[in-house]
C-alpha cells in the first residue's frame, strides 16, 4: 500500500505490455514484459522487444511511486529504466551510454490504455464558426 496515497496500491504482477521510444517522439518499439512486484519493493521479469529477450531487475518504492530497474538483453548490453507508477502504468525514461528515451508500459489487461494514450495523440479538430 502507499503511504503517500493510501489508494494507490502496488503495481500488479504479470503480464504487462507497452513500448519504449528513442527520444521522446517517433516510432514506437513494443515490448511484452512479465513482472513481479514483490512486496519489499523489489521487481524481477523478463520480456522481448525488437532488440531481442531481456531480464529485469530493479525496485518499486510505494512511498513514492518511483520505480526502476535494469533491462538486461540476453548476451548483450544493459539499459536503465526510471519511472513513476499512476496507478494504472508507467511512465519515464531509459538511459544507455550516449542515449536516452522514453518508455510507457502497463498490465496486459489494460490493452485500451493503449487506444487511450493513441486518441491523445490525434489531432484536435476545432471549428471556429
Amino acid at each position: 500500500m502507499n503511504r503517500d496515497n493510501p489508494n494507490l496500491k502496488n503495481p500488479p504482477s504479470g503480464a504487462w505490455s507497452g513500448y519504449y521510444l528513442y527520444g521522446h517522439a517517433g516510432e514506437k518499439h513494443r515490448m511484452r514484459l512479465g513482472l513481479t512486484f514483490a512486496s519489499q519493493g523489489r521487481v524481477d521479469g523478463e520480456g522481448i522487444d525488437d532488440v531481442g529477450p531481456f531480464r529485469i531487475h530493479g525496485f518499486f518504492d510505494s512511498k513514492t511511486n518511483h520505480a526502476g530497474w535494469t533491462k538486461a538483453y540476453v548476451g548483450r548490453h544493459t539499459v536503465e529504466y526510471r519511472g513513476v507508477y499512476d496507478g494504472r502504468s508507467i511512465c519515464g525514461d531509459w538511459t544507455l551510454v550516449g542515449d536516452t528515451g522514453g518508455f510507457w508500459i502497463w498490465p496486459s489487461e489494460f490493452e485500451e490504455g493503449e487506444a487511450v494514450e493513441e486518441g491523445i495523440e490525434e489531432p484536435l479538430t476545432v471549428t471556429v464558426g
